[in-house]
This record gives C-alpha cells, sequence and structure tokens, in this order.
C-alpha cells in the first residue's frame, strides 16, 4: 500500500466506463472519495466497512460514468490505507512495491472488535490465516495461497467471551488480498 496523502484521495481521477457501459455516477464516486480524504483527517468518520459497502448509481442517462473497475479497485486501497491511518502506521513504498501488499503490511494489519451486540470472526482463526498470508508473501512459493484459497476463507463465528474480528473489516482485507494475489499471479 502505498503511504498516500488525503490530497491524493481528493485528486485521484478515474477513467470513463467502457463504450456501452454506464459506469458509477461520477458526482457520488468524487463525493465519497471527498469523505474517505476527510476521514483520513479526522473531519468524518468511515469505516473500512462503509467502504466495502458503500453503492453508487450508475451515471446519468446519457453519460459514461466511471469505471467500475478502477473505483472498487481505489476504494479496496482506501480500506487498507484507512485501517494503517487510524493505527498510525505508514511505510514509504519504492518503486514496483508501491501497490503491493507486504509481509510489512500483514503484519501491522488490526481488525476491530464487532460493534457492540454482533458476532465477529473468531480473532484465533483470522490469526492463523495472516500468518499464512505473511509466509506466502515472504516466501512467494508454490505452496503459498493464491486468490482462489483467499476467496474461499471463511471463519467460524467467534464463542461468547473469546476474541472476535468485525467481520465487514476482515472482509474487505480478504478481498484486497484476492485481488493483489490475482494482480501478481498475472
Amino acid at each position: 500500500m502505498t503511504d498516500v496523502t488525503p490530497e491524493d484521495v481528493r485528486r485521484r481521477h478515474f477513467g470513463t466506463a467502457p463504450f456501452g457501459h454506464h459506469g458509477y455516477h461520477p458526482a457520488q464516486v468524487d463525493a465519497f472519495r471527498t469523505r474517505i480524504a476527510d476521514t483520513m483527517i479526522g473531519h468524518d468518520h468511515l469505516s473500512t466497512a462503509d467502504i466495502r459497502l458503500v453503492e453508487f448509481d450508475d451515471a446519468p442517462r446519457g453519460h459514461r460514468g466511471y469505471d467500475i473497475q478502477q473505483v472498487d479497485e481505489f476504494l479496496d486501497q482506501a480500506c487498507l490505507e484507512l485501517e494503517f491511518v487510524r493505527r498510525g502506521c505508514h511505510r514509504v513504498p519504492t518503486g514496483r512495491d508501491r501497490d503491493r501488499l507486504t509481509v510489512d503490511d500483514v503484519l501491522r494489519v488490526q481488525f476491530s472488535a464487532p460493534p457492540f451486540g454482533l458476532t465477529g470472526y473468531a480473532a484465533e482463526e483470522v490469526g492463523a490465516f495472516l500468518d499464512r498470508l505473511a509466509a506466502t508473501l515472504a516466501h512467494d512459493g508454490p505452496n503459498g495461497l493464491t486468490a482462489e484459497d483467499v476467496r474461499g476463507t471463511a471463519f467460524h463465528t467467534a464463542p461468547g467471551g473469546t476474541a472476535a474480528y468485525h467481520r465487514e473489516e476482515v472482509d474487505a482485507f480478504l478481498d484486497l488480498v484476492a485481488h493483489q494475489l490475482e494482480k501478481t499471479s498475472r
């Protein structure tokens, strides 16, 4: 993940949707992008779950909106970046590693407890997954996790009184990991 500033987020531009596709409504995406930047400086309070679950309307009739894939990739990256901002963790990326998830990124990830009254994923299982992911990224060998492995990952609900993580945060992270692994395997 890059060391993105709120101004980088505000200035982020997206291509238009391919011909024949509507794409996302530009004004809605731009407004949400501003909220992400505001959250990074403490003027708004989006969670990674808010970002992961956002839905945009199609572009107005007769207009091609923003490219859906570009916006979705940006939102995946924003989830991870907001987690780093929230935890005060930043690193300075270089060269081709600017958009690659690293072992250090995985080791710094911390998930929130589930909201009051809701169940979450068993922290022990999520921790074991993070260990396996870190090993995959460190060794990049034939026995590592694949994007399909990550998409097929399922965690049990934590029993009462045991450590648990916020489901939406973990799911957003899994989406990002699957996307990153898919990009690096091409």
